[in-house]
């Protein structure tokens, strides 16, 4: 009976739903591609279509689309310029599940087609930066058939703290989809040497990555190994980022209609787009997709990642936690006890940032960016030492909100993003404003201890 299921689902394995059909859109430009593009239509009983990608009104919404496209057209503006066209319903979210294959050369899009051939779904990895080192991930990665990875990103690769996930560092990518949660790295047009095309070109059926800043999802990492093809997860996940105002800045490269595990390890329910459903969850293509059974479990594995103020924490203040906040506060501590004035705090914080940028730029640790996000926190600290709560509450969360409100009156961002962002700067503000406190107010009990 096992085996009876196995290769059931190995029949349906790049089949569509039955209402659906597949495309390959050529670029007339690589014609001479076509018995290729060919070969991968006919996995999922599809279509080619060389097209100068100027007419999309044959592609119904439930289709699977993969265009084929010569990579000195393809860019950001071209990926949200296709999204846009292909929204044929107004919800906000393109209707064909699409996925592209940016051509450099010719001979890696013929080798990918024969790798996408022998792919057989297994089971998912997920690797956090600095969790594993490079020789634990080959190891593991081995046996998986997708493999999500999370952690600070470029076009070039991902930091992983204990190593670089980079053309150079990705173990044997053949038979793996790869799940990127991280900035940048589907910015292919930016780098000789994207990691997206070097996994392509590797053997790696699809890879979902982001095209600007941020991850691919707020969802749970779990989200893509429900079963779905890896283009529809793409498209529900671009869905949850229009809800609230955000870009859909997750790509798929590759092949949109591909089942990346074998069996489903996290449940995603599907209810038709009305009701209480429309207003919580955003609609595709007149459902929604729900990531758990219930309404209130749903509701938490969807919107609980944005607002939690620890995740907030660490992603928008610490990198990497809290523990570099700890003697920063000593250091105030000390120059509370000493009573400064505002010149002598001005010229602490001022001698703070030529020494930590300094220290960047010179040995590239801390970084840059990390040097800056521990100079606004001490910063923050020495008002905290001299200002009162409500005061030091409007400096934390006034920058944030009169960033994106000018955002929003230059027209560059949405109406739904300005009210997401203030509604996190609130719950970012008041989480910091609340630790600091209470740990600046520890180190004053520890040193009266030991007056």
């Amino acid at each position: 009976m096992k085996r009876a299921l196995a290769f059931l689902f190995l029949l349906l394995l790049f089949v569509p739903a039955a209402s659906a059909r597949y495309y390959v859109v050529l670029d007339e430009r690589l014609a001479g591609l076509y018995p290729y593009a060919s070969e991968v239509a006919n996995l999922h009983n599809g279509t080619v279509v060389v097209s100068n990608f100027s007419d999309f009104s044959f592609l119904e919404p439930d289709d699977y689309v993969l265009f084929v496209v010569n990579s000195s057209r393809f860019d950001r503006d071209f990926v949200y310029s296709t999204y846009r066209w292909l929204d044929r319903n107004g919800d906000g979210i393109y209707d064909p599940v699409v996925g592209f294959y940016p051509v450099e050369r010719e001979g890696d899009f013929i080798y990918w087609t024969k790798a996408l051939r022998s792919f057989r779904p297994g089971k998912a990895l997920f690797v956090e930066a600095g969790r594993i080192e490079y020789g634990e991930y080959v190891g593991a990665a081995e046996n998986a058939s997708l493999v999500w990875v999370g952690g600070h990103g470029s076009p070039s690769g991902v930091d992983m703290v204990l190593w670089r996930f980079d053309e150079e560092h990705m173990g044997n990518p053949a038979g793996k989809a790869f799940v990127f949660e991280s900035c940048d790295v589907g910015e292919v047009w930016k780098s000789n040497a994207s990691l997206v095309l070097a996994l392509l070109r590797r053997g790696s059926p699809a890879v979902v990555a982001s095209v600007e800043m941020g991850g691919v999802s707020y969802l749970s990492s779990g989200f893509w190994a429900s079963g779905y093809p890896l283009g529809k997860l793409v498209q529900i996940s671009n869905a949850y980022f229009r809800k609230v105002g955000i870009h859909p800045k997750a790509v798929l490269f590759g092949d949109p209609a591909l089942l990346p595990v074998s069996f489903p390890e996290y449940s995603v329910s599907k209810k038709p787009a009305s009701g209480i459903y429309a207003m919580m969850f955003p609609p595709v293509n007149g459902e929604v997709y729900m990531p758990g059974g219930s309404l209130p479990v749903s509701l938490f594995r969807a919107y609980g990642h944005i607002f939690n103020p620890l995740d907030l924490w660490r992603s928008l203040v610490t990198l990497e936690g809290i523990g570099p906040i700890v003697p920063i506060l000593g250091a105030v501590l000390l120059l509370r006890q000493k009573k400064p004035g505002r010149k002598e705090a001005c010229w602490a914080v001022a001698s703070s940032a030529i020494l930590l940028l300094f220290l960047g730029i010179l040995w590239g640790y801390p970084s840059v960016g990390a040097s800056l996000l521990v100079l606004l926190t001490w910063a923050v600290a020495l008002l905290l030492s001299r200002l009162n709560l409500k005061r030091g509450f409007l400096f934390l969360f006034l920058p944030p909100s009169l960033v994106v409100s000018l955002a929003l009156l230059a027209g560059y961002a949405t109406l739904s993003y300005w009210v997401f962002t203030l509604f996190v700067s609130l719950l970012v503000s008041l989480f910091i404003l609340g630790l600091l406190l209470g740990m600046y107010r520890a180190f004053q009990m520890v040193s009266a201890a030991f007056r």
